[in-house]
């Protein structure tokens, strides 16, 4: 954040030089300013253990973003989280995603514009594959560093990115020390879950669309001098890739979606973090129907971290909130049909269900060994006239395990303005 304040006030006082103070002024008098209202309710229903526990976390967002300057506009996000009625137990239980009161400054960057492409600098939202903050709970995951994406090149994206710093939710402690996330040199790897401290990481990510119907893309991401958080014990440099290729056409009046994806990883001091993973899917559109089919296929003796941040999932099979394809030994199918409600005059109405079955071999972890299956159902709703701005979410998880199912009630409502 030094090496930033220090830019924004070279950019600053470069810009006063420029051009007369009150343009400046101007273009931060008239910036942006909108917000969000969250509330956000989980249950969780282990009939395993017979155990219940539920948490309703309430969170307040502000956002500012100034009008550009010669180029140059300055953006800020403001969150604030707090779990007024949670009880010990579930304090400790949501520790890693809905426990964590306080404030966080999550974005705090200064932006160049050129044309279609555009460099940032300081605390800011990324979602690419291989990193991805996300921001399905109260503080949105983000990410400290510099990111360019480069639009200059006909029908091509390139994407490159520096990070030394990331935002988790909350800081993990649940009842005794719970607070919000804050920036530390520490990331959470998805796929087979760790958490490390390290250095630094960079990522590029090239995505090209120049043949009709065809996206390609390809990314690498590589996390400098790794060490486990809980143990400190060294894993070297981290390195994850990803090649993907998509086709879309017309069939009968159908809009179809064929794909093929490849993603490995490597861990300098984990062999048994060092797969790979390789990916189909097949997907249709018909009006307001979407359905598809996905079946991701890993390595029989290691499994694989997909990425930083928790949204870092692509593979094309997986459950919504466990998302176990990434283990070791382990396939997965996932049937999806969403449906938006748009010719029955409720455009704002979606629904979505996903059936996914992880087969499992005699050497994955998963479950003990055994197979699981999960059924996901979601709707949401956004409200229209006096209304507008607030819409509900509904989601629910039935995962079958052999000793007995695991149930996840969530409810989202926010009101955005």
């Amino acid at each position: 954040m030094k090496k930033m304040t220090y830019l924004l006030s070279l950019v600053m006082l470069s810009g006063i030089s420029l051009s007369a103070s009150d343009s400046l002024a101007n273009a931060l008098k008239n910036g942006k300013i909108n917000g969000e209202l969250k509330a956000i309710y989980y249950d969780v229903d282990k009939q395993n253990i017979n155990k219940e526990d539920d948490i309703l976390s309430l969170g307040v967002m502000l956002k500012y973003v100034s009008k550009p300057f010669y180029g140059f506009s300055l953006g800020a996000r403001f969150q604030a989280s707090s779990s007024p009625w949670a009880d010990v137990g579930s304090k400790n239980f949501y520790k890693g995603d809905l426990y964590g009161p306080g404030a966080v400054l999550e974005e705090a960057y200064i932006k160049y514009q050129y044309r279609k492409s555009n460099v940032k600098a300081g605390r800011q939202f990324i979602q690419t594959p291989l990193i991805a903050g996300n921001g399905s709970r109260i503080v949105h995951e983000s990410f400290e560093g510099y990111t360019a994406d480069i639009k200059e090149l006909p029908k091509t994206r390139i994407f490159l990115g520096y990070v030394d710093k990331y935002l988790t939710r909350t800081n993990f402690k649940g009842a005794n020390g719970g607070d919000i996330g804050s920036f530390k040199k520490r990331i959470f790897m998805y796929g087979v879950k760790y958490k490390y401290k390290m250095d630094d990481l960079w990522t590029v990510l090239v995505k090209n669309q120049s043949i009709k119907g065809l996206s390609l893309t390809g990314q690498y991401l590589r996390v400098q001098d790794a060490t486990v958080a809980k143990t400190g014990a060294s894993q070297g440099d981290i390195t994850v890739g990803l090649l993907q290729a998509e086709y879309r056409f017309k069939l009968s009046g159908f809009g179809v979606l064929a794909g093929i994806q490849y993603g490995s990883s490597d861990v300098d001091k984990d062999d048994s973090r060092s797969g790979n993973l390789v990916g189909f899917k097949l997907g249709t559109k018909y009006q307001g129907l979407m359905a598809n089919a996905g079946y991701v296929i890993g390595s029989s003796d290691k499994g694989m971290v997909s990425g930083v941040g928790i949204s870092s999932n692509w593979a094309y099979a997986g459950d919504i909130i466990g998302l176990e394809s990434y283990q070791k030994d382990v396939d997965a199918l996932s049937l999806n049909l969403k449906y938006n409600f748009k010719k029955q005059g409720m455009k704002n109405l979606m629904m979505l269900g996903r059936y996914t079955r992880y087969n499992t071999g005699s050497k994955a972890t998963l479950n003990g060994g055994n197979d699981l299956d999960a059924y996901d159902f979601i709707a949401r709703y956004a409200f229209l006239g006096q209304l507008k701005g607030l819409a509900i979410k509904f989601h629910f998880e039935d995962v079958a395990f052999d000793k007995g199912d695991v149930k996840n009630y969530r409810l989202y409502l926010n009101y955005k303005f």
